[in-house]
């Protein structure tokens, strides 16, 4: 009897562990272009988001989505380069800056 239990509980958990390898699919957004000339990144990592939600790229930031059936929108990748909040574009003294600061130009 003992030893049945455990054993559901063993798939049980094996079983989730297997289930969190894939994020799932995006749902389609309805914005093509964003019209902000920054992002809002609620989420940087699928761990960012509740369990019935997947992390996902959208045209004004990454945000959490429910799972689709289809593929149709991208989900973030775990361990690309992200911020959360907001996020603004570089200005051409910053860019100017890590240029020099990296050594991809000479002053």
């Amino acid at each position: 009897m003992f030893s049945t239990l455990y054993l559901a509980v063993l798939l049980t958990v094996l079983g989730t562990f297997a289930m969190s390898e894939d994020p799932g699919n995006c749902p389609d957004y309805t914005d093509k272009v964003c019209p902000f000339n920054y992002k809002i990144n609620d989420c940087c990592a699928q761990s960012d988001c509740p369990s019935y939600a997947i992390c996902c790229i959208q045209p004004c930031g990454n945000v959490c989505r429910r799972r689709a059936e289809k593929p149709i929108g991208t989900p973030f990748v775990d361990g690309t380069k992200c911020e959360i909040g907001h996020v603004f574009p570089k200005a051409w003294y910053q860019k100017l800056w890590d240029n020099i600061s990296s050594g991809r130009m000479q002053i």
